[in-house]
C-alpha cells in the first residue's frame, strides 16, 4: 500500500471517528437542550414568584451547560471549522451559547432585583437603583459577544431542525443586548423622576377605559406628589370634576400647531381637562395636560405617570387582593369587569350614586399607589407586571427633561404614536357621548378586529388596512349613565387612522362609502378621520389602501394599540411581490405572519431583495425536497 493512500485512509478515518463523535454529540445534546428550552420558556411565561422563577433559570443553566459542554468538545468542535459539514454542529454550539449567556444574564438581573429592597416605607433607594442600572449593563455586556455570533450564522445547508432552532433564537435574543442597555437607562431615569437628583412634582393620572379618549381613556381621577430623594409622597386621588372648568369657562393652554388643529374645536386644549388627552401620543398629551396643571393646579408637574384600569389589575394581580372601603374586593382578574361594567351595572343613576362609584374608582387608585409604594415581596413579578402594562400602552412615562425623556423612549415607556421613518398601524376612536350633551359609558362593550395585507418589492410597498369595529353592548337594561341619553346603547365615535405621510394611490373607505383622503398632519405622520354612530349589535369595517415608498427594499411596520378595556385582535401578513425574496430581522425568509390578540405594540420589519443564481438554485432544491410533487392526472 502506498503512502499516499495509507495518508488518505488514515485522513478518512480520522474524520469518520470525528463525523461521528459530533453525530453522538448532537444527539445527546439535544435532550439537554430541548429541556433547557421548556425550562427557560415557562420561567418567562409562568406566573412564578421570584423562587420559582429562580429554580427555573437554575434547571435551564444546568441542562444548556451540559448541551454545551458536549458540543465543545474537541470533535464536534474541529467538525465545525469543515466546509459546509461544520456549520451544523457550529450552529448549533453557537445557539446553545447564546441561549446559555442569556439564562445567566437573566439570573444576574434576577438576583440584583430580589436581593434588596428598592421600594421600603415610600422611598425608593437611589443606591439599590443604581446598582440594578449597574447590573443590566453589565448583564447587557455579558450577552453582546454570543449574539453577535448567533446573528452572524450562516443557515444554508444545515437541517431544517437546527436552522429553526438558530431563527428562533435570533428572534428571542437578537434584541437583547440593546433592551438590557435600555433598561438601565430607563432605570437611572425612573431615580431622576423620583426625586435621586432633586426635587421632583409629579402627576399621576387614571384613565377609565370605559369612555375612550386617543391615550386610552377619559382622565377620571388624579392625585398630584412630589419625590425628593427617592421618597414620594402622594396626595390623595381627586376627581378632575373638582378642579376643571365648565366649556364656558375653560382657558387654552399652550399647545402643538397638530394637535390645536385637530383636537381644538373640541376645547381639547383647555382646562375642561376630560378632553386632555384626545391625541393618543402621550407625550404630546402630556405636554398639553402639563399646561393644563399648571393652569388649574397652579404647578406644573416635572413629570407624569399615565396609568390605565388595565394598569390597575396588572398591579393587583402582581401584588395582592385590594378590599375598598364598601366592601368590593378587586384581584388581577376582576378589576377590569368590576370598575369598568359591574360598577355601573348597579349603580342608579342619581348623583349620590355616581359620586359612590367614582369614589370606588378613587379608592382603587389608592389601593395601587400604597402598592407602588410600599413595595412588594416579589419585586421581579411587580416589574414584570409593569413592564407588560407599558407593553399594551396602558402605562407610560412622561418628563419634562429632554434627556430623562429620551430613556423612557428608548424603553419604549412613553406611549409614543410615530411612525419613525416607517409605516404604522394605529387605529384611535373617541367616545362622543350618548347624542346629547351627556356622556355613556360604553366602550367596554366595544370589539376590535384589526387586519393589515402589505406586499413588498424593492422600491414601494402595496398596503392594505382593515379595521371592525362591533358594538356588543345590550339594547336595553344599561344606566342612562352607561347608555347614554339620547340614542341609548349606541356608540358615537370620532375616529382616526395614521397614515404615513409620504403614502400615495391614498384609498379610504366606510363599508361601501368612500370617505375623503384629505389627511391631516399629527406629528411625524398624518391621520384620516371619520365619524359616526354605531347602534347596539351592529358593525363597521374601515378599509384603507396606499402605497409607501420603500429605500433599498427596506420595510417597517409599528404596529400601535389604542389601550382597551378588552384587547383587539390582531391579522398581519407581509408577502413578497414577484421576482422577490423577504427577510426578516432574524434572517427568517418567507412572509411574516402575525394571528394573535392585539395586546402589546411590535414592530416588524423585512427587507426585500432580488436572489441571485445560487439563492435561486438553492431555493428550488428546498423546495423539491419539502414540497410533494403532483402528477397532472
Amino acid at each position: 500500500m502506498s503512502w499516499a493512500r495509507r495518508t488518505t485512509l488514515a485522513v478518512l478515518a480520522v474524520l469518520t471517528v470525528l463525523v461521528a463523535w459530533t453525530l453522538l454529540a448532537l444527539l445527546s445534546a439535544r435532550d439537554n437542550l430541548e429541556r433547557g428550552r421548556r425550562a427557560l420558556t415557562t420561567a418567562t411565561t409562568s406566573d412564578d414568584d421570584a423562587t420559582g422563577t429562580r429554580e427555573r433559570l437554575d434547571r435551564a443553566a444546568a441542562d444548556l451547560r451540559k448541551a454545551s459542554g458536549r458540543l465543545s468538545a474537541p470533535g464536534p468542535v474541529i467538525v465545525s471549522y469543515l466546509p459546509l459539514i461544520g456549520r451544523t454542529p457550529r450552529a448549533a454550539r453557537v445557539t446553545t451559547d447564546a441561549a446559555l449567556a442569556a439564562v445567566v444574564a437573566a439570573q444576574d438581573v434576577l438576583r440584583a432585583t430580589t436581593g434588596s429592597a428598592l421600594v421600603s416605607d415610600g422611598r425608593l433607594d437611589p443606591i439599590a437603583l443604581a446598582g440594578m442600572a449597574k447590573e443590566l449593563r453589565r448583564a447587557g455586556g455579558y450577552v453582546t459577544g454570543p449574539v453577535r455570533d448567533l446573528r452572524a450564522l450562516k443557515t444554508g445547508l444545515v437541517p431544517d431542525v437546527v436552522a429553526a432552532g438558530v431563527l428562533d433564537a435570533r428572534d428571542r435574543l437578537d434584541e437583547l443586548p440593546a433592551t438590557l442597555a435600555r433598561a438601565a437607562d430607563t432605570v437611572d431615569a425612573l431615580a431622576a423622576v423620583t426625586g435621586a437628583d432633586g426635587p421632583q412634582r409629579l402627576l399621576v393620572v387614571l384613565e377609565n377605559n370605559a369612555e375612550l379618549r386617543g391615550t386610552g381613556g377619559l382622565v377620571s381621577v388624579f392625585a398630584e406628589a412630589t419625590a425628593d430623594g427617592g421618597r414620594i409622597t402622594l396626595n390623595r386621588f381627586r376627581d378632575v370634576d373638582e378642579v376643571a372648568d365648565t366649556a364656558k369657562t375653560a382657558k387654552r393652554v399652550p399647545a402643538p400647531a397638530d394637535y390645536r388643529r385637530l383636537w381644538g374645536t373640541y376645547l381639547a386644549d383647555t382646562t375642561l381637562w376630560k378632553n386632555t388627552n384626545m391625541s393618543p401620543d402621550v407625550p404630546t398629551s402630556s405636554q398639553v395636560l402639563a399646561g393644563v396643571a399648571a393652569a388649574s393646579l397652579g404647578r406644573r408637574p416635572d413629570a407624569i405617570i399615565w396609568l390605565d384600569v388595565r394598569a390597575v389589575a396588572a398591579v393587583i394581580g402582581a401584588t395582592r387582593p385590594a378590599t375598598l372601603p364598601d366592601g368590593s374586593v378587586l384581584t388581577g382578574t376582576s378589576t377590569v369587569d368590576l370598575l369598568l361594567s359591574g360598577s355601573y351595572r348597579g349603580t342608579a343613576d342619581d348623583r349620590q350614586a355616581q359620586a359612590a362609584r367614582r369614589a370606588r374608582l378613587r379608592a382603587a387608585a389608592d389601593a395601587v399607589a400604597a402598592r407602588l409604594l410600599k413595595g412588594a415581596p416579589d419585586a421581579s413579578r411587580l416589574s414584570l407586571a409593569l413592564a407588560g402594562a407599558a407593553r399594551g400602552r396602558h402605562l407610560a412615562l412622561w418628563s419634562a427633561v429632554a434627556a430623562r425623556q429620551r430613556a423612557f423612549a428608548a424603553s419604549s415607556l412613553t406611549g409614543a404614536v410615530s411612525a419613525e421613518g416607517g409605516d404604522l398601524t394605529s387605529f384611535v376612536t373617541q367616545n362622543f357621548g350618548g347624542g346629547d350633551t351627556e356622556g355613556n359609558k360604553l366602550d367596554y362593550y366595544a370589539r376590535r378586529a384589526t387586519k393589515v395585507r402589505v406586499r413588498v418589492a424593492r422600491d414601494t410597498a402595496v398596503v392594505q388596512q382593515e379595521v371592525t369595529l362591533r358594538n356588543t353592548a345590550p339594547a336595553r337594561g344599561l344606566p342612562r349613565y352607561v347608555a347614554g341619553g339620547a340614542t341609548p346603547s349606541t356608540m358615537n365615535n370620532f375616529v382616526t387612522l395614521a397614515l404615513p405621510k409620504d403614502a400615495t394611490a391614498v384609498s379610504f373607505r366606510r363599508g361601501d362609502a368612500v370617505l375623503s383622503t384629505d389627511a391631516l398632519p399629527e406629528g411625524d405622520h398624518a391621520v384620516l378621520t371619520d365619524a359616526l354612530s354605531l347602534p347596539p349589535g351592529t358593525a363597521v369595517t374601515w378599509r384603507l389602501q396606499y402605497r409607501l415608498p420603500l429605500h433599498d427594499g427596506r420595510y417597517e411596520l409599528r404596529l400601535l394599540p389604542q389601550p382597551l378595556a378588552v384587547d383587539a385582535a390582531l391579522d398581519v401578513r407581509i408577502s413578497a411581490a414577484p421576482g422577490v425574496r423577504l427577510t426578516d430581522a432574524s434572517g427568517r425568509t418567507g412572509a411574516v405572519v402575525l394571528d394573535q390578540s392585539f395586546d402589546e405594540h411590535r414592530t416588524v420589519e423585512v427587507t426585500a431583495e432580488k436572489p441571485g443564481l445560487l439563492s435561486r438554485t438553492s431555493d428550488a432544491v428546498r423546495r423539491f425536497w419539502r414540497e410533494p410533487v403532483r402528477l397532472p392526472v
